[in-house]
């Protein structure tokens, strides 16, 4: 069986990932910047009834050049997931675009060298729709690096870019397909969240006491996972990039599903206004005013139709991160 490179296995959507690949029958080269997860993470994959022999584990950081070489040893292809993620916007833009950009080319560069088949990158709709007016997206449509838009989506975008540039420059036969996922909720396998799921425990706990008036894309990360797979074995997603987004909400929509499956959420929803005047008193919400009041929708079918992916259900997705939340001590 073949065995992968994936990057970054204690991340939220990588650890699925990891259990996804050795549900197939996968062996596994990951690499993890603090050793100190280890025990974390083969307990999660071991309760998971996985066979954790399969995992060969690597101290790598995105910064850095060593025992990158070694990871990649015998691996005929790459899972590229990690990537720095904030959770709050930080003051120096280079602490998210740095290893972004210089690990993607660090891992795609090295892939090209030695002559791997494919690599299947973790993007983001961050990469796709930040900086412009309309409210609905394809995968042709790229985030506007060169206008003031928040680091984020300009550290994912950034990086994707360089990842095609230099696919598109080899002389080496190395495939490219990027996944970019709407907002990523779903149980953890760890105590790692996403930004989203913040979303989530937020309304759970009381530290998003109203319902905003945003409208996002929501995705389960166990059908991310899947995803990832499904491009890696499938040639027809060989150069393309592919939105995930299972379908759009506005925060009341979300609010109402968690408080049907028997959690306090918020019953109360403000106007635009309202919000974006609370926005300049609440510091939470600062990074929230660019979405309040517009509808982003997807306008995309590649995840169906190239891959075959059937979406699980939104309300589904929503009442087991709330189960994990709970687990975990996240709300």
């Amino acid at each position: 069986m073949k065995k992968i490179l994936l990057t970054g296995i204690s991340g939220y959507i990588a650890m699925h990932c990891a259990k996804e690949l050795l549900s197939k029958g996968y062996e596994i080269n990951a690499t993890v910047r603090d050793l100190k997860k280890i025990d974390d993470i083969k307990k999660a994959l071991a309760d998971s009834s996985l066979d954790i022999s399969k995992v060969n584990f690597f101290k790598a950081d995105l910064l850095s050049d060593e025992n990158w070489s070694e990871a990649m040893e015998g691996c005929t292809d790459v899972l590229h997931v990690a990537s720095p993620y904030p959770l709050s916007q930080p003051k120096d833009e280079n602490v998210l675009i740095k290893p972004a950009v210089e690990g993607t080319e660090r891992v795609v560069k090295l892939a090209i060298k030695n002559n791997v088949r494919k690599i299947v990158l973790t993007s983001s709709v961050a990469a796709i729709s930040s900086g412009h007016t309309k409210d609905q997206f394809s995968e042709d449509d790229w985030s506007l690096v060169d206008k003031p838009i928040p680091t984020y989506p300009k550290s994912k975008a950034l990086a994707e870019m360089k990842a095609w540039d230099l696919i598109k420059n080899s002389n080496q036969d190395t495939k490219l397909t990027v996944i970019n996922p709407a907002g990523v909720i779903g149980p953890s396998l760890t105590s790692e969240v996403s930004s989203t799921q913040l979303i989530i425990s937020g309304l759970m706990n009381g530290k998003i006491p109203i319902n905003l008036p945003i409208h996002i894309g929501y995705v389960d990360v166990r059908d991310v996972a899947r995803a990832h797979i499904l491009a890696l074995e499938n040639d027809e997603s060989n150069g393309e990039r592919i939105i995930l987004s299972a379908t759009e909400l506005w925060t009341k929509e979300v609010s109402k599903i968690l408080r049907d499956g028997g959690y306090n959420a918020p019953k109360i929803s403000v106007s635009i206004p309202i919000a974006k005047f609370m926005s300049y008193f609440i510091p939470m919400l600062k990074p929230a005013r660019r979405f309040l009041g517009k509808a982003m929708t997807k306008n995309s079918t590649k995840a169906e139709d190239i891959l075959g992916l059937k979406y699980t259900d939104i309300s589904k997705s929503i009442l087991d991160d709330a189960v994990s939340l709970k687990k975990f001590g996240k709300a």
